[in-house]
């Protein structure tokens, strides 16, 4: 596994935090909303240096709470706070740097909060602002991995603090991250590193949140097992992380499938999971999902099938701007499949076949005639005559000519056996060209079947 992977092996993780210290009066009215008694209030105390004040503008105009959301207003109020002490001005003009992804400018912000005594959720954006991007080479990783320790380290204290699964999840993530990086290390920087460790630091937080029942510990360690090429316990992690509703366990469960790891490759398996994570809303899984579907039911026969599909298609389908496929074909099959079956339920009272002909009869074939020029055919084109009887059905006839100088492909034949069989099982004939198949009409005249073109509009044989 390349290292440009390994965010997509990994969950990535977002939390959003609430105040839970008590309340002054100003921030009632500020999250109460009761937007003109706090404007009020708030500027006549920050007039008086009050940090809190100050700090409360700042973030009524970085929120866009009751003024117009102004960035560059919000951090002068939030330096103003910051000088007179406001650990909360500090952490927020490090989260705003770090929403931006000034992680270098955010860090000072946030260890300057952490000093004055706000823990969260000051440790979580560090652990934030030191995640390390993912290395682009096989080179030169050790710092990349002391940043991933680092970023878990605080995580990890955060959760000491407060037992949630978010700040575990991220705890056990940067530590596995660190572990995936050293296992692409080469040369004297892997002999430097104690891989053993690493790992064993990774399994800690990531059995915690196993503990726990979490769905992306259980997800994750899939992935370290991956990585490690052991796809039965791979799998038996991603099966439980599934089961707890983490979309990208069953993209992983999808991936395994299609790839044949651990086991023979299954595409439908695999369809299945890549469905379940696209329909989740993870962007990874939409293609192959799509790309696994649409070859799934290009060979379709069943009509049945070929209906459900393409609503599975059109499930995927509303929540993606931009779909990359085009499922046109399978939509045409199971149009013509539909015409096939319906055509077989009118078939005609048909006289014996010692005593009839087949008449053909097709016109307009001309270039610049209706069905020659929709289908860019003309004037001495080849043609060869099929019967179809369902999708997985089609007889190549003996019967074939060019289409003569008045646009026509013309023939009249007594009936054979085998035309009179495939008339009696309700079969629709065609006219074969290289680059289409255009279906005949069937109508009686006493002892004469005569055939002759369809509608342009009718759906045209697939096969």
């Amino acid at each position: 596994m390349k290292i440009l992977t390994i965010a997509t092996l990994l969950l990535l993780l977002t939390l959003s935090f609430a105040a839970t210290a008590e309340k002054s009066t100003l921030e009632q009215l500020f999250e109460q909303q009761q937007y003109d008694a706090f404007l009020q209030q708030a500027q006549q105390q920050a007039a008086e240096n009050n940090a809190e004040a100050l700090f409360l503008l700042g973030k009524a105009y970085h929120l866009g709470r009751g003024v117009t959301q102004d960035n560059a207003t919000a951090s002068q109020y939030y330096e103003q706070a910051r000088a007179l002490g406001s650990a909360r001005a500090s952490h927020n003009l490090g989260s705003m740097a770090l929403d931006n992804d000034r992680k270098t400018q955010a860090i000072p912000f946030l260890e300057e909060a952490l000093a004055r005594g706000l823990k969260l959720p000051t440790l979580y954006n560090l652990g934030r602002a030191h995640s390390p991007a993912d290395p682009s080479s096989r080179f030169y990783l050790t710092k990349a991995i002391a940043a991933a320790q680092r970023a878990g380290s605080y995580f990890g204290q955060a959760f000491e603090l407060q037992p949630d699964n978010l700040y575990l999840d991220n705890a056990s993530r940067e530590y596995l991250r660190a572990y995936l990086i050293a296992m692409q290390s080469v040369g004297s920087e892997r002999e430097s590193l104690d891989l053993p460790q690493l790992r064993q630091q990774a399994i800690k937080w990531l059995e915690l949140g196993m503990a726990a029942d979490d769905g992306t510990a259980w997800t994750n360690y899939g992935a370290l097992l991956l990585n490690e090429n052991d796809y039965s316990g791979a799998k038996a992690a991603f099966l439980q992380g599934a089961k707890r509703q983490v979309a990208i366990a069953n993209y992983h469960l999808g991936s395994m499938e299609e790839r044949g790891l651990g086991a023979e490759a299954n595409k439908v398996q695999a369809l299945a999971y890549y469905e379940k994570a696209a329909l989740a809303g993870m962007e990874q899984a939409k293609a192959p999902a799509y790309e696994l579907l649409k070859a799934q039911l290009e060979y379709e026969d069943d009509l049945t099938k070929l209906e459900q599909g393409i609503a599975r298609f059109n499930a995927l389908k509303q929540q993606d701007q931009y779909v990359p496929i085009s499922l046109d074909s399978v939509i045409n099959r199971l149009a013509w499949g539909t015409f096939l079956a319906q055509q077989r339920q009118q078939t005609l009272s048909l006289p014996t076949a010692a005593k009839t002909q087949l008449s053909l009869q097709a016109c307009g074939l001309g270039y610049n005639q209706l069905h020659g020029s929709t289908y860019n055919i003309g004037e001495n084109s080849h043609w060869r005559m099929a019967a179809y009887l369902t999708l997985a059905d089609k007889i190549a006839l003996p019967l074939e000519g060019r289409v003569d100088e008045h646009g026509c492909a013309s023939l009249t034949i007594a009936m054979t056996d085998q035309l009179y069989r495939l008339l009696q099982q309700g079969a629709v004939f065609g006219l074969r060209f290289p680059n289409y198949t255009l279906p005949l009409a069937l109508s009686q005249q006493e002892n004469i079947l005569q055939l002759t073109l369809m509608p342009v509009e009718t759906p045209l044989p697939v096969n």
